[in-house]
């Protein structure tokens, strides 16, 4: 049905044809940035957004985190309902739906040998790695937090790849 006017198209030409008369509209080829003079200097924060760092409290709170993480991820002889009950209130929902289907006897980690050892991307103070020496070779944990006082939530646990 290709050359028929989609239902609507007239209403916007007669409304494109009233900006032009009116001038409300730039000529062809110019347009008008206005985004300079409403947004804010660069040294101005949102108003309602929270500034996030990564500082001493934050460091010590993701480390406690993955530990806590990495001693109950690690235990293939309990049974699966305690087992997830355990994790699930330290891991974010995505990560959760996917958790809940771990058999913990399959799990080849039995002994957190050192660590956490975290890192992070400079600049990013809401995301961070722990990785760990395990009985299995090394594991990470990734942590991700939603704000400076939220709690740090786990995304993944998975053996450490050496690309």
């Amino acid at each position: 049905m290709t050359g028929l006017p989609r239902p609507g198209a007239a209403g916007a030409l007669v409304l494109t044809a009233a900006l032009l008369a009116s001038g409300c509209a730039a000529p062809a080829g110019q347009f008008s940035d206005t985004s300079a003079a409403t947004a804010p200097a660069s040294d101005e924060h949102d108003e309602g957004v929270p500034a996030v760092s990564w500082d001493a409290a934050s460091e010590k709170a993701a480390r406690d985190t993955a530990a806590e993480v990495m001693a109950l991820f690690a235990r293939p002889t309990v049974p699966e309902g305690p087992w997830f009950t355990a994790l699930e209130p330290h891991l974010a929902a995505d990560y959760a739906g996917s958790a809940r289907y771990i058999d913990p006897a399959r799990v080849p980690v039995s002994k957190v040998l050192e660590g956490p050892a975290l890192s992070r991307d400079t600049g990013d103070p809401l995301t961070v790695t722990a990785t760990f020496a395990t009985d299995n070779g090394p594991w990470q944990v990734a942590l991700h937090r939603t704000a400076q006082d939220a709690p740090w939530l786990v995304t993944d646990i998975s053996p450490q790849n050496n690309d």
